[in-house]
């Protein structure tokens, strides 16, 4: 900046410098140095401008290594507890290093006569990639793409019905089973209700798990309630869904109508330690209750809980299952801080046709956060997790991780 200010002075000093004044010299600097100082702060607060437009671009996100330590089995880059392979019975400890979850964000706002424009694009790289025998190539993904006006939401983003509140920090990637977890392409709007309150409805992407040839028919609705406010937060959350599908086994009813609630809240005991807890019920609900999601087999292979399955008769049934979490978190100081949390999830599909998929699912997080400074944060976290068929086959693991992650 001041390079800048010492050129535009040198061109203020050619041949017509004697003929200025001192002070009109001085005024003209003085103008000149607030200028820059608006600039800096501009680009400071609002991000930098797109030459010929009014719109800001901000650019965030992190860098992050993970290194874990299965005890018993190896269960890849996180803790997908619905992996969990029953039929290894033997302790099988594993390490493995990645850098998957760093992201990249960017944003943009753009003031317009009908009010701001906001965008938001953000990638990681939990895609597709190459091998780890020389390039370790991860594939970029997108996980969230939207725009924003006046309450208005188009794109994709964290389903309307997924619990915030209550959603605890963890080292692990994934985060306790028994919450809402889902991003996809949605139409929502949130109405500000005042006092730390607003209500929201969205229309969502519809998708089937647990039969074959499902098909989509309507897209799944949303609404929600939430508050939050200096002694926490809460949310409740409605979804309705349609179920279709075209299998030749299907000779009876083939569709079926899928509900899920949803109630998540916080409470801040002090000004460092924080509880929450979340549940989600539904009939249908399926793949929006993290890890009960299910491949398309209707054989007795299938694994997860699913939303559906085709019985006897040829009709469409639904399947109810249940989420919930509860959790803990403390500031012991500035710098440091820790979380407890623990998350289940059970199905109630019938045990004689799908012997195979899990009937409950259980994991706990010990969470530690080390803010060495504001953009790096260490992190080690102890996990378990435990998954039970309805055959009555079960496995378990414990898992050690490592992880340093570098805000940008």
């Amino acid at each position: 900046m001041r390079a800048t200010l010492a050129l535009a002075v040198t061109g203020l000093l050619a041949p017509s410098v004697h003929a200025q004044s001192a002070t009109e010299l001085q005024t003209q600097i003085n103008d000149l140095q607030r200028q820059l100082d608006g600039m800096a702060e501009s680009k400071g607060s609002e991000g930098w401008m797109v030459p010929g437009t009014n719109t800001a671009v901000t650019i965030g996100g992190y860098v992050k290594l993970d290194m874990i330590y299965d005890f018993d089995q190896d269960m890849g880059d996180s803790l997908f507890v619905a992996g969990l392979d029953t039929a290894n019975d033997e302790s099988d400890p594993s390490f493995r290093a990645h850098a998957r979850q760093s992201r990249v964000r960017i944003k943009t706002t753009t003031p317009t006569d009908a009010g701001e424009v906001k965008t938001t694009v953000e990638g990681d790289f939990y895609g597709g990639g190459g091998n780890e025998i020389f390039s370790n190539s991860r594939g970029l993904r997108i996980r969230h793409a939207y725009g924003e006006l006046n309450g208005l939401l188009a794109g994709q983003t964290w389903s309307n019905f997924m619990q915030f509140t209550a959603y605890p920090s963890t080292v692990d990637f994934d985060g306790p089973v028994g919450v809402s977890f889902i991003r996809q392409a949605q139409l929502r709007y949130t109405m500000p209700l005042g006092g730390g309150a607003n209500f929201s409805v969205s229309a969502e992407n519809p998708e089937t798990t647990g039969f074959e040839d499902s098909r989509d028919n309507a897209p799944d609705l949303t609404a929600k309630y939430k508050w939050a406010g200096s002694a926490g937060g809460i949310e409740v959350a409605g979804l309705a869904r349609s179920l279709q599908t075209d299998s030749a086994t299907a000779t009876g009813d083939d569709n079926a109508f899928g509900y899920g609630v949803l109630v998540a809240g916080r409470l801040n005991l002090t000004d460092a330690t924080t509880v929450m807890a979340g549940a989600i019920f539904g009939d249908g609900v399926g793949r929006y209750i993290y890890s009960s999601f299910s491949n398309n087999d209707s054989s007795a292979s299938r694994s997860g809980i699913g939303e559906a399955y085709i019985d006897a008769n040829g009709d469409l049934e639904t399947i109810e299952a249940y989420g919930a979490n509860v959790a803990i978190s403390q500031q012991w100081t500035p710098k440091f801080s820790s979380g407890l949390s623990y998350g289940r999830v059970e199905g109630d599909q019938p045990a004689d046709l799908f012997p195979n998929s899990f009937e409950t699912l259980q994991s706990v997080h010990f969470s530690n956060f080390y803010k060495v400074a504001d953009p790096v944060t260490l992190g080690l976290e102890l996990s378990f997790a435990d998954k039970e068929l309805a055959n009555g086959e079960s496995a378990d693991n414990t898992r050690l991780q490592l992880a340093a992650q570098f805000d940008f």
